[in-house]
């Protein structure tokens, strides 16, 4: 490959620094977003009102104020976490190698993630990171980056990321990105008067198809004085005063192995780049900001109870220490009141003395001597409603609801409002799972072609897509959900439908338990059907012995296979069923040797069952006669006959 090209526009960039047009404002809009998220640096956005508040005022008012701006990003953002749990998406992937597709298996399990603990792969990934740099930084980048190894050992793939402060430059055509120029801040080792030191540099890195041009700072007394020789891809060069390393890989890919975050476009750069889910409730932060500063500043300010007392004059600490005015007579601080010139408690064991007046019309009332005045509240309180208003239109402008604030919103609201706003949170999610699915897509086929698959295919097969219904209903609404399937008499199915999403929550976080359900329910056989339609099924001539056995017993014969086979629950369908279906054939056999046991119902209580007790003395008759009173002689043709009442 030549890569005169890349290299002339990797310098050309990485002098000049030319930043994409809108550069300035994705900065912007990551810095404040992150501020708002983390409550980091978000003392910058508080204004100053210059008219009634001076630059002494400010300061206090900021280092009062205690932001709840993340309390509310962080709810906003909790819904998007749930829908990466989402375990009714369908994934899949197969590039028709078998040694192709375990290689992309196991890149996948070690995107990002440790050796040891294998379980922060691409997936997690996925539903951790990438929900936050939805948020936090849209116009962002995630470069997959890989290190050369072996032939005979598997490229191990990690997500590189780049801000939107360190994505000077990109072109795109159409939807494809063609090349991305990033500069990263590093430290660099300098010789300096024979000595070595740690100096602020850059680095600059061109991602482009196929090839990745890297222009590093570097001293070249330092790495010749340590023998850091140049490589055969490497070479220097000097640009803007300093030394960088140049070095060239050769990715042999048709496409950078590069992603944009964002999915939602900002109309006021006409689509060029993208906001973050919360974008449109920013002017609900901003002002919730503003509101919160005041409210803190009014209740260190203002809200507590003012103290109001007669005190008398203090008379000094002693007889030859007397007091004027909180001065002693050689014109210090009195000690005894500190300089107050009163009287006043200082600990629970002191009280103020009253001297007793000589008639009682000169008594004051000792409760007007000391009152607690309260301020009025009704300012403080419209700002405590106002800050909580500021937090439910902000959760409305993202989902068009407040299903997710609201208490009790199960019961406080009618069903056809509960669908309503659940309509409108579905339609604020959808984009983000058409992103989370285009990524997961990109990233699997580019660790397919890293693993030996050809471009130049197109006999692969590669899905991620999420079911139309993001799984987000509490079980109080999927339980009034099922209700309302019964009442309606809807399909079995219907109700096999919730129920399986009612187990999703209560096996929420317990895998195994949670696939010991899924496979009890291939095997359970009447799904979804109420009990009324059960006990047809069973009275009915259309089904089976065995699927009858399989009902009637079915806790008892899974907890025999459970007994029997401990690994049942991990083994594949085909050898389930074929446990399953031995077992139930075990039973049915057992069955159908027990001798069947008949009952004269018209003796019970009667003269028949006087004459079975008059009978247990053993005498041979009166045993032959109770054994016909019971129905339990044969026919002649040697069957039992039928129960007679």
């Amino acid at each position: 490959m030549d890569f005169t090209k890349p290299i002339l526009r990797a310098v050309t960039l990485a002098k000049t620094e030319q930043a994409h047009k809108n550069h300035g404002r994705v900065k912007d809009l990551a810095d404040e977003y992150l501020a708002n998220i983390t409550g980091e640096g978000i003392d910058k956005y508080l204004k100053q009102f210059v008219v009634r508040e001076s630059e002494e005022m400010f300061k206090q008012r900021v280092a009062l104020t205690n932001s709840i701006n993340p309390a509310v990003a962080n709810s906003l953002m909790k819904p998007f976490y749930k829908v990466s749990r989402n375990n009714s998406v369908a994934r899949t992937y197969d590039f028709k190698d078998e040694k192709i597709n375990k290689k992309v298996e196991i890149m996948l399990n070690d995107f990002n993630g440790d050796k040891i603990d294998n379980t922060a792969g691409f997936e997690t990934w996925l539903k951790t990171r990438f929900v936050e740099l939805s948020f936090g930084d849209p116009n962002g980048f995630v470069v997959i980056e890989w290190d050369a190894v072996d032939k005979d050992k598997t490229i191990q793939p990690r997500p590189f990321e780049v801000s939107s402060h360190e994505a000077i430059n990109y072109e795109y055509k159409g939807a494809e990105l063609q090349w991305l120029f990033v500069k990263n801040a590093i430290k660099f080792f300098k010789l300096v008067g024979g000595k070595t030191t740690a100096e602020d540099g850059a680095k600059y890195t061109l991602y482009g198809v196929g090839y990745t041009v890297v222009l590093e700072q570097v001293d070249k007394s330092y790495r010749e004085e340590n023998g850091l020789n140049l490589a055969g891809n490497q070479t220097y060069v000097e640009f803007n005063k300093n030394t960088f390393l140049q070095s060239i890989y050769e990715t042999k890919l048709g496409f950078v192995p590069a992603f944009r975050i964002g999915y939602i476009r900002d109309l006021a750069t006409k689509g060029d780049s993208f906001v973050n889910p919360f974008h449109s409730a920013m002017p609900y932060f901003r002002k919730a900001l503003k509101t919160t500063s005041e409210l803190d500043i009014t209740m260190t300010g203002h809200v507590f109870p003012q103290k109001l007392q007669y005190l008398q004059p203090c008379q000094g600490a002693s007889s030859t220490e007397s007091c004027f005015n909180g001065k002693n007579p050689t014109g210090g601080t009195c000690s005894a009141c500190n300089g107050s010139g009163f009287k006043t408690i200082t600990t629970a064991q002191e009280a103020i003395y009253l001297k007793m007046p000589e008639s009682k019309d000169e008594m004051i009332p000792l409760n007007d001597i000391l009152v607690y005045k309260a301020p009025p509240i009704e300012l403080v309180e419209f700002q405590n409603k106002y800050v909580k208003e500021l937090k439910q239109e902000a959760h409305l402008a993202v989902y068009n609801s407040n299903m997710f604030i609201t208490p009790d919103i199960q019961s406080a609201k009618t069903a056809t409002e509960v669908d309503s706003n659940m309509e409108g949170i579905y339609d604020a999610l959808e984009p983000f799972t058409e992103k989370y699915s285009k990524i997961w897509r990109l990233v699997v086929y580019t660790c397919a072609v890293l693993a030996g698959y050809s471009e130049t295919k197109d006999d692969f097969n590669l899905i991620h897509q999420f079911p139309a219904d993001p799984k987000l209903k509490t079980m109080s609404l999927l339980l009034q959900d099922l209700q309302k399937v019964n009442e309606s008499g809807a399909p079995s199915f219907t109700r096999d439908v919730i129920n399986n999403d009612i187990a999703e929550i209560i096996f929420t976080g317990d895998e195994e338990e949670l696939n010991k359900y899924k496979v009890r329910h291939k095997f359970f056989p009447f799904n979804g059907k109420t009990a009324d339609e059960i006990s047809l099924q069973l009275a009915s001539q259309y089904v089976s012995e065995q699927t009858k056995i399989l009902y009637s017993n079915f806790e008892a014969i899974f907890t025999e296979i459970e007994i029997n086979d401990d690994k049942f629950y991990i083994k594949k369908y085909a050898e389930q069923r074929k446990i399953v279906d031995e077992t139930v054939q075990k039973w049915k056999d057992e069955i159908l040797k027990s001798e069947p046991i008949a009952i004269d119902f018209g003796n019970l209580g009667g003269s028949g069952s006087q004459n079975q007790n008059q009978n247990q003395n053993g005498d041979n008759a009166g045993n032959q006669t109770g054994e016909q009173n019971a129905g339990t002689s044969q026919n002649n043709d040697g069957n039992p006959p039928a129960v007679t009442q």
